[in-house]
Formats: C-alpha cells, sequence, structure tokens
C-alpha cells in the first residue's frame, strides 16, 4: 500500500488497492450517520420536569425541578464530549483513506457498536449514577471502544495509514476507565475523577503528539 505524508497530518493511504478494496465513502456515510443519532439520542436521557402548570408556585417547582435535572445534565454533557471526541478520532483516522478492505469494515463496525451504546449506557448512569455496577457498565463500554479504534488504528499503521503512536495514545484515555473499574466497587466518585483524568490528560497528549508531527 502507498503511503504519504500532506501538511504535516498522518500518512495519507490506501488501505488496499485494486478488486479487493471498496470506496470509502459508504463507509464514512454510514459512520457519520451512527454517531450523529447516537449523539442526538443523548438528549433522549435528559427527562422533561412534570409540573401541574396551574400550580400557584410554579415559577419555584421549575427551579427546584431544573435544579435536579443537574446530574442529568452531567451525564448528557459526558457522553456528548465522549461521542464527539470518538467522531472527531474517526474522522482522523480516515481522512486521506481511498480505499478500505473487509477487515477495515468490521473493525469500523465495532467501533460503531461501541457508539450505539453509549445513550443506553448514559440513561443507566444518570438514573443510577450512584451504583457502582452502572459506574462498570459505562466505564465497560467506553473500554470497549477504546479498544476497537486501537485494533483499528493499529491495523491501519500496519498498512502505513496511520502511526503506531497515535493507536497507543488511544490507550491513555481507555486506561482511565479500565482502572476506574475495580475503584468503582469501593468509591464511584473516584471512579469518575479517573474518567475525567484519563480524558483531559489523552486530549493534551494527543494535542502535543499533533503540534510535533507539524
Amino acid at each position: 500500500m502507498a503511503a504519504r505524508t500532506t501538511e504535516g497530518d498522518e500518512p495519507v493511504a490506501r488501505a488496499t488497492a485494486g478488486r479487493d478494496g471498496y470506496g470509502v465513502g459508504r463507509l464514512l456515510a454510514f459512520s457519520d450517520g451512527v454517531f450523529a443519532i447516537a449523539i442526538t439520542l443523548l438528549v433522549l436521557s435528559i427527562p422533561i420536569p412534570d409540573i401541574d402548570p396551574a400550580a400557584p408556585d410554579l415559577n419555584q417547582r421549575l427551579v427546584d425541578a431544573l435544579r435536579h435535572l443537574l446530574p442529568f445534565l452531567a451525564g448528557f454533557g459526558l457522553s456528548f464530549v465522549l461521542v464527539g471526541a470518538h467522531w472527531i478520532i474517526h474522522h482522523r483516522t480516515f481522512r486521506g483513506i481511498e480505499r478500505a478492505d473487509g477487515r477495515l469494515l468490521w473493525l469500523n463496525l465495532l467501533v460503531l457498536l461501541g457508539i450505539c451504546l453509549v445513550p443506553f449506557a448514559t440513561s443507566l448512569l444518570i438514573r443510577y449514577g450512584d451504583a457502582p455496577v452502572v459506574t462498570i457498565a459505562y466505564a465497560a463500554v467506553q473500554v470497549g471502544i477504546s479498544l476497537a479504534y486501537f485494533a483499528l488504528r493499529t491495523y491501519l499503521a500496519g498498512l502505513g495509514g496511520a502511526t503506531h503512536t497515535s493507536a497507543t495514545l488511544g490507550l491513555i484515555q481507555l486506561s482511565g476507565f479500565a482502572i476506574s473499574i475495580p475503584v468503582a466497587l469501593v468509591s464511584v466518585k473516584g471512579a469518575y475523577v479517573l474518567w475525567l483524568s484519563g480524558i483531559a490528560v489523552a486530549r493534551v497528549l494527543d494535542g502535543w503528539h499533533r503540534r510535533s508531527r507539524r
């Protein structure tokens, strides 16, 4: 497979060529659709306050109800950022890829499988966020997505379409969620701290890596 570097970004490559390859356009269109639907469904996890409009203290009740929605909004915000970050990673990973083989299609489907589960995991998290089992389930979904990305980027790196460093950086965010799984049995809040720390460190290292390649 031929590869070339352009404008300081990651190598641009053909995953396969000839009759064994598939055009990448449908793969990207389908993937973008899955990401769009998943990120939109997240808002359904936020319930609308059910208050009698004729109540004399309607305004105060609404204020109290909206205050109680803060955990829901926090869960929504977390998942929105994560799905958005996964979409950005997906966009960068496939930038310049012109052909895809069957293995690449299946690896991409594994990523999308995890993305589809995020709205469900988010609904569980914001309703039963104090339960360790729910925290573990949410973390497990994120670990699965990160592992699928690692396999995808490692495969492309082997073909010259990505770098092994970029694939390894994805494990940083994974480690925060993975370590949080046993920690959640002891402290759910501690697990949340590990999530945020892993996300923050991964974003910083990714930015440093991209700047160093320019």
